[in-house]
């Protein structure tokens, strides 16, 4: 394993601003956007559900082709690079990206020795103003201090961000202290939880979810967990928003 020396970046909706209705799907697809059953599955997601907005964890990349993603733009913030692959979090969108920030943990997993990754971007919403993205893939296995310095981390990278603002993920709060340490960051972002009527096939550990959407100066319209039948271990959210003018 190496770690990765750059994000890759396919921009071809520079020109389109975002709408006033849209949908986000958040999904940690556990490595497998190469595989055939993933790659229709999704497509069939993002067709039925009218999806706008991808924010994916543990995506596997080819370096040497591009993603193939219903024709969406994306930015893939890598968390490990070997001789062919990268992997890390992907945003994906049909909208302008007006700028990103790719961030690696300080710390390690202990487990493989490996950063996690987390990434911002910023979409033009009007004239003056952006919604901002957080896409992140939360540190495990390290003590719940490092956990909650990678937390802060992010939030002072997006505190000065004035208005619409999703944070989503896999946030790996599989301990109560962790659930307290995300609770106490979005209340500082002003953040408010998605949540779901059924909520039995999001990814747990006993009690405590792990995949989750934040939002802030939004209206959310609809909020869903689809079944994916064990194609990964955990299973796509979608939150459907319209933007407060």
């Amino acid at each position: 394993m190496f770690k990765p020396n750059r994000y890759i970046k396919h921009l071809k909706h520079q020109d389109i601003i975002c709408k006033n209705n849209f949908k986000v799907l958040c999904w940690n697809v556990a490595k497998l956007t190469l595989n055939k059953s993933y790659i229709e599955y999704i497509k069939s997601i993002i067709e039925k559900e009218q999806i706008d907005i991808l924010l994916l964890q543990e995506v596997k990349k080819q370096l040497a082709e591009e993603l193939s993603i219903c024709d969406f733009s994306y930015i893939l913030s890598p968390n490990i690079q070997t001789k062919k692959h990268i992997y890390g979090v992907l945003s994906a969108f049909k909208v302008s990206c007006q700028d990103e920030l790719s961030l690696l943990t300080r710390n390690r997993e202990l487990s493989y020795a490996t950063h996690k990754a987390s990434l911002i971007t910023r979409h033009k919403i009007s004239k003056h103003d952006t919604l901002l993205m957080v896409n992140l893939h939360a540190i495990n296995f390290v003590k719940n201090s490092d956990f909650y310095y990678e937390l802060q981390q992010i939030k002072s990278s997006v505190k000065s961000h004035k208005g619409a603002m999703i944070v989503a993920g896999d946030f790996n709060t599989w301990n109560t202290k962790r659930v307290g340490m995300l609770k106490e960051f979005s209340s500082e972002l002003s953040l408010k939880e998605v949540k779901f009527d059924d909520n039995s096939n999001i990814k747990k550990f006993f009690t405590n979810s792990l995949d989750y959407i934040f939002y802030r100066d939004l209206e959310l319209i609809d909020s869903k967990v689809i079944d994916s039948k064990k194609i990964s271990d955990h299973n796509p959210i979608i939150a459907s928003f319209r933007l407060q003018h």
